[in-house]
């Protein structure tokens, strides 16, 4: 397993929906269901999703969790910018979220490239083995504990095309640095390090001074540019003895 440093500049002529989403803080529609965000990933995670899947081109994808829809709509963009499709494994979308990623596509005209697989990813996933190809990007945030995102990953892995792009988010919870450690020792794939994984000290005095200056709490700007993503490239499928255990 190799590390290299992803560069997540997007292009100059590619402006992004997210930022704007995440800058006036809500998603929903007006006496339906809006609310303001709450969780969800960062600005800076957002630009990075959508940057891989345009530097490699990737065409198709699938994501474990939807909620407020911003990692869905930042991957979405992007993949109908390549002329893709991309599917969401969600079993709380009506249930808790009132739909709201749903209504945030349809505002920026992209619902017709999504798909929402509504339930549980390990029911979910093993469906989009019937599909004619594997996927190119595959973005894992649904349930945070490990025996979730190890079944996440393993649906993931056999889903994903070598050369294809697995994205975990929260690398720092200890059931992703768990599986990550699995991953290395056991699994054909290369890792990317962003230079956003913390702000610098210098970096959080200026976000707090835009904070104080916009009149927002402390975190209003610097957790935006936090980049908690674990980045996984796919170089080969992986074969072992019938025996193999590796004790991670």
């Amino acid at each position: 397993m190799l590390l290299k440093v992803f560069n997540c500049q997007l292009p100059e002529t590619f402006e992004l929906f997210t930022d704007k989403v995440i800058d006036r803080g809500w998603v929903g529609e007006i006496d339906k269901n809006r609310r303001c965000i709450q969780g969800g990933i960062s600005r800076m995670e957002a630009r990075t999703l959508a940057a891989i899947i345009l530097k490699y081109n990737c065409k198709n994808s699938f994501e474990t969790g939807v909620a407020h829809g911003i990692s869905t709509l930042a991957i979405t963009q992007a993949i109908v910018h390549n002329n893709g499709s991309h599917y969401g494994i969600d079993p709380y979308q009506f249930l808790e979220h009132e739909g709201v990623a749903l209504s945030l596509l349809r505002e920026y005209n992209l619902l017709s490239n999504f798909t929402l697989c509504e339930g549980p990813a390990h029911l979910e996933a093993p469906k989009l083995f019937s599909l004619p190809e594997k996927f190119d990007f595959i973005f894992i945030d649904g349930m945070h504990t490990f025996d979730y995102k190890f079944v996440d990953f393993f649906y993931a892995d056999h889903l994903l095309k070598i050369g294809g792009f697995l994205v975990f988010h929260d690398l720092l919870l200890p059931s992703v640095k768990k599986i990550f450690r699995l991953i290395k020792k056991s699994y054909n794939y290369n890792f990317f390090t962003t230079s956003y994984l913390q702000p610098s000290i210098a970096s959080k005095v200026k976000y707090t001074a835009v904070a104080f200056i916009k009149g927002k709490s402390y975190w209003y700007d610097w957790p935006n540019h936090f980049c908690n993503l674990l980045i996984l490239q796919k170089i080969a499928n992986t074969e072992r003895s019938w025996n193999y255990f590796y004790n991670f």
